[in-house]
């Protein structure tokens, strides 16, 4: 999505246009925004350098290219990773969902196309999704022998609640934006004109450093079962059945 604010960094996968509402773009539109490791570092740089920048009121994240938020981590990296890549994989992508968190500006998901896996669990940590009509949103993982890896066994049911949850992880089906909204996955459907929406929200939002300290307050009590999610997505990934379905995926799609 191209916003209206200058670009004033570049990192080859992640572009930053600042401002006081700051756009960070997730930039493999080649990949459907799908992320490696220096995808997910550049995120958290990203995220936590304008976090810090007093003239920055609202983050915004989006995807690149218009057809993906993000297809969630790259399956090649995956396919290739072995138990201490595993555990580095998870620390990477939980280093960004804690730079959300963590950041005292109101961060929002601006979601057009594909939101799967670890894109839409970076959607989930964000304060707000707002989605185009043509949003799919999915938890995959099971279909290529993984559990989630970015928060969705303990982030996803707090937000859809915990059937909806099961429902999308058990069975990694899609569903459209719509029913996204009727789960509460989604808080908005913009049509067009999405970082003019985002503006106009914005200025409806309270005072900056109040809203900072209510975000703080309301995070405080949501308690991360990271440690869980980690031992088991590293199992899971490092598995023969993972990598024999991962191999199968990248096979039909001649990645490999």
């Amino acid at each position: 999505m191209r916003g209206v604010a200058k670009k004033d960094s570049s990192v080859s996968k992640v572009v930053v246009r600042g401002g006081d509402i700051t756009e960070i773009t997730i930039n493999r539109p080649e990949k459907h925004n799908a992320m490696d490791m220096e995808t997910l570092k550049g995120l958290e740089k990203a995220i936590r350098s304008a976090s810090a920048k007093k003239e920055c009121r609202a983050i915004v994240i989006d995807g690149e290219g218009g057809k993906a938020f993000s297809a969630g981590g790259d399956i090649n990296m995956l396919f290739e990773a072995d138990e201490k890549k595993a555990g580095e994989i998870f620390d990477a992508f939980l280093d960004v969902i804690s730079a959300i968190r963590e950041s005292e500006k109101i961060v929002i998901a601006a979601i057009t196309g594909y939101c799967f896996g670890g894109g839409c669990e970076i959607a989930c940590a964000c304060d707000f999704r707002f989605a185009s009509i043509d949003s799919k949103f999915a938890q995959p993982e099971v279909r290529i022998g993984v559990t989630p890896g970015g928060g969705a066994t303990y982030n996803l049911g707090r937000i859809i609640g915990l059937q909806k949850a099961r429902m999308m992880i058990f069975t990694g089906g899609q569903i459209d934006a719509k029913t996204a909204l009727s789960f509460g996955l989604v808080d908005r459907i913009v049509n067009r004109g999405m970082m003019e929406y985002i503006r106009r929200f914005i200025s409806e939002t309270g005072d900056a450093e109040v809203v900072g300290f209510a975000k703080m307050g309301i995070n405080r009590v949501i308690r991360d079962k990271s440690s869980v999610e980690r031992e088991f997505f590293v199992r899971s990934l490092v598995s023969k059945r993972a990598k024999t379905a991962m191999a199968a995926f990248l096979g039909r799609k001649g990645a490999r």
